[in-house]
């Protein structure tokens, strides 16, 4: 019987190292799990906030860009109302003979300096006897009426040299201008 005790003993022995054993190693399962599972969330966690940082700045370059939009709309609107004033204002320009006249001939003197010899000027109907007081002391003519808001388009004798400087055309270049100068400060 003896025996029996001393087998059951160690049976009884080997039995708790299994399990205690087994509890250990369930312990280590448990820890690495933990880990892991503590990993996994710090991962999940960083690329959430990555998500949330290309989020965060696609809306900043989004809202960056609505205000450029904004801005530039604005300008526009302001640059078309002061275009809109300015043509009324050239539509306006005959009614005041002195100033009319004066710009008539700094038209012909700027035609002067870019063409050269004698020049051929066209003006509208209601300012042709204006542009020939203008031309009687030197050798240009005056050519056939044009339709114009203002200004004159002169000529070499060829013809095949031409200076617009037609109220509408002034303008015209002036918005070109405007616009160009708008397209390189947003650009900056």
């Amino acid at each position: 019987m003896e025996l029996l005790k001393q087998i059951e003993s160690e049976g009884e022995r080997q039995i708790q190292e299994i399990l205690r054993e087994a509890e250990r190693h369930a312990h280590e399962i448990i820890a690495q799990a933990e880990r892991e599972r503590a990993q996994e969330r710090e991962r999940a966690l960083k690329e959430l906030e990555a998500h949330l940082e290309q989020e965060r700045r696609a809306a900043l370059s989004r809202a960056r860009a609505q205000a450029r939009a904004e801005y530039l709309k604005a300008k526009s609107s302001a640059a078309e109302a002061l275009f809109q004033k300015l043509a009324h204002e050239m539509a306006q320009l005959r009614s005041h003979p002195e100033r009319y006249k004066k710009f008539l001939e700094r038209c012909l003197r700027e035609a002067e300096q870019a063409l050269p010899g004698p020049l051929v000027v066209r003006a509208a109907p209601e300012d042709q006897k204006l542009v020939h007081e203008l031309l009687k002391q030197t050798r240009h003519k005056l050519g056939d009426p044009i339709a114009t808001v203002g200004g004159i388009v002169a000529t070499n004798e060829r013809g095949d040299l031409v200076l617009d400087n037609r109220l509408e055309t002034r303008l015209a270049n002036v918005r070109a201008r405007y616009r160009a100068e708008i397209g390189r400060a947003v650009a900056e």
